[in-house]
């Protein structure tokens, strides 16, 4: 029996697109963008069909599941904490043969390696292309970064999606986010690392996450400290108590700000590796153990 009260994947789709259109209008969001986040929701799901299975939902998706108007993502990043790469991949091909009556289908079409995961120690993937289907229509298609190995500080959070693009009969799925302190973690990392050539990132995007978190999450200094201190560990990081942003983001930061509501008065990459540099700073040098990040605030205070 289907659950959405379509009479067929073509109905269901219409009904889709059109709230789509409709949410638009009311949160500013584009309509393709919902529309390509409510497939993520399907495809998770069914990945997070089992709440007790070891899967983990990273990267921008991950941050779009708490913060509903944060950076659009156009891939899924996916970490099992148990096992091989490739004790990954089989599992991965058992959650999206799920069937939860919604019209939807996902099909693994390619896999290969995933060059990027070697720059972090201990990190293996696969780069996957999903196809998605709504009844018999093949309707998005999307990338899946798959990864072993990731470094985690604490237990993942459940988080229920914040989608605002609601269907009768579907609920978003409640996944099992990367922790707060570790996502903040990885992505100064990504910012602080200098490549063989001696190059740093141009993910200029981490430092749009990293606002959003310090614009929406409330979080522990002392747990904040300890993540920081094991991702720099993990990835031989020298110390440091000082936040910096390479210099040739100046250019490709304020484009990517501009679609970012959380971004509001940050537009330049000066005021805006300075805000940053607020929030971690404090939690880089350990000198805030006994405090909470204030989003509403935007400053660490003590708790008591």
């Amino acid at each position: 029996m289907n659950v959405t009260g379509y009479r067929d994947g073509v109905a269901m789709w219409r009904a889709v697109a059109d709230r789509a259109r409709a949410t638009a209008k009311v949160t500013g969001i584009p309509a393709n963008e919902l529309v390509r986040r409510f497939v993520y929701d399907r495809f998770l799901a069914r990945v997070f069909a089992d709440p007790t299975s070891p899967w983990v939902l990273k990267g921008g998706t991950a941050v779009l599941a708490r913060v509903n108007d944060a950076r659009h993502s156009k891939d899924v990043d996916l970490l099992r904490s148990l096992g091989s790469i490739d004790d990954a991949l089989d599992a991965l091909r058992t959650a999206v043969a799920v069937d939860l009556a919604d019209y939807f289908r996902f099909a693994i079409a390619t896999v290969r390696p995933a060059g990027g995961a070697a720059q972090q120690p201990d990190v293996t993937g696969y780069r996957i292309r999903i196809d998605a289907f709504c009844g018999p229509r093949r309707c998005e298609t999307f990338g899946v970064d798959l990864v072993t190995g990731s470094l985690m500080t604490t237990e993942p959070e459940a988080v229920r999606s914040t989608l605002p693009l609601k269907i009768p009969g579907v609920p978003g799925p409640t996944v099992r986010a990367y922790p707060v302190v570790d996502h903040i973690a990885d992505k100064l990392a990504a910012t602080e690392a200098t490549y063989a050539d001696g190059s740093r990132s141009s993910r200029v995007r981490d430092l749009v996450d990293l606002i959003v978190f310090a614009r929406t999450q409330t979080v522990n200094g002392e747990d904040l400290h300890a993540a920081i201190t094991a991702e720099r560990l993990h990835r031989g990081l020298p110390h440091t108590d000082r936040f910096s942003t390479p210099d040739g983001w100046a250019k490709s930061y304020p484009a990517v700000a501009a679609t970012t509501t959380h971004c509001e008065g940050l537009h330049d990459l000066e005021t805006a590796t300075r805000f940053v540099a607020a929030f971690l700073e404090p939690a880089m040098t350990g000198s805030v153990s006994a405090h909470r990040w204030i989003p509403p605030e935007e400053r660490w205070r003590g708790r008591g």
